[in-house]
């Protein structure tokens, strides 16, 4: 695999907790260095948080990952994405649909748990964990 993945806020957070296969999926991308997140998924990890042991954990996790920052063609792809999945009664979070335009707009597969609302995005590659055997 020679392509960097965008991580979902979801699949940090079984990361975090050690949830498998997820963890191993996540730490194996970091070692491959094939993992990156968005400025909307450090957002999402930061907000509500009290803890201090997971405020580290986030904090570890920033200072080594690339962060893709949300760009002006980024919010546009996404406004687009809003528009069609408006259109056909079939919206998802904001914050999915930012990350979603970042991944359009680099050409670059989102691994996330969460298929049911990211599939709507027919344009959007998912990653597949299968896909770290292939290295």
């Amino acid at each position: 695999m020679e392509t960097i993945v965008i991580a979902d806020t979801d699949v940090i957070i079984d990361f975090f907790s050690g949830a498998e296969p997820i963890a191993s999926s996540i730490s194996n991308l970091i070692k491959g260095n094939h993992l990156a997140l968005t400025s909307v998924t450090v957002f999402e990890l930061y907000a509500g948080i009290i803890g201090k042991k997971r405020l580290k954990q986030i904090s570890d996790l920033v200072s080594i990952l690339p962060v893709v920052p949300l760009y002006h063609r980024d919010a546009e792809i996404a406004a687009k994405v809003y528009n069609e999945l408006k259109k056909v009664g079939k919206l998802i979070g904001n914050q999915d649909i930012l990350i979603a335009g970042i991944c359009l707009n680099h050409d670059l597969p989102l691994f996330t748990r969460n298929s049911e609302h990211f599939s709507r995005i027919s344009s959007l590659r998912l990653f597949n964990p299968g896909d770290l055997k292939s290295q």
